[in-house]
């Protein structure tokens, strides 16, 4: 989810806007493949209403390059509280698709990440895809480390399931990413990123994939 997966914390604002683009060699969407070569641009914004409590909302668009003809159109809001080890929030986010595998929807649901250490987040996330006409769900766990004044590296893995998700029930995908942020500035910052979903059902296929992430924040 691109969105989590950039969602900004910016304690010394109150708010912040992030525009952000970027290519990807195959589209997976929970555990599904949808896309090869897609451009995506993102655009989002972050608000806060108290110390604690926060508020986002934003865009999304992705496109297939070349041969194919895959589009998505996604629009986002969403609320969380942030406490000094742990953040729960609901999501809630409308889609449009060109693609027949999904249908357009409405996917709204709770998670919770906790933050132990300096390093370590571990979340869990539920949602209800009313296009789907089911659920989806995942455990995640996400570990980081600087790797020089303005660059760190970030590695993601998690398991998810599914219960009449396109009238699939069951274990969903292992999946995983690692990437690197480079800091080009306090605005501006560059990621490039592999991934995989390996799939736990005889329907699935593996998939592997890559890309880069630009993004711009103020």
């Amino acid at each position: 989810n691109l969105r989590r997966q950039r969602q900004m914390c910016i304690r010394d604002r109150l708010y912040g806007i992030e525009v952000l683009t970027g290519y990807r060699s195959e589209y997976v969407d929970r555990g599904f493949k949808l896309a090869n070569d897609l451009i995506e641009v993102q655009i989002g914004t972050e608000i806060a209403l108290s110390n604690d409590w926060w508020i986002d909302f934003g865009a999304w668009y992705g496109t297939e390059t070349g041969s194919g003809s895959f589009d998505q159109a996604s629009a986002f809001f969403g609320v969380h509280y942030d406490h000094d080890r742990w953040r729960t929030g609901l999501d809630l986010t409308y889609s449009s698709y060109s693609d027949l595998i999904f249908r357009d929807g409405i996917r709204i649901g709770p998670y919770f990440d906790w933050f132990f250490g300096a390093d370590w987040r571990v979340g869990a996330a539920v949602e209800n895809d009313d296009g789907a006409e089911g659920w989806y769900g995942k455990l995640e766990a996400e570990w980081s480390q600087p790797t020089g004044d303005n660059s760190f590296v970030t590695v993601l893995g998690g398991l998810s399931a599914t219960s009449d998700f396109y009238r699939e029930s069951g274990w969903n995908d292992a999946f995983g990413r690692l990437s690197w942020t480079y800091q080009i500035n306090r605005h501006v910052a560059v990621t490039p990123f592999a991934g995989t979903s390996i799939g736990l059902d005889s329907g699935r296929s593996d998939r592997f994939f890559g890309g880069l992430w630009f993004e711009v924040n103020f």
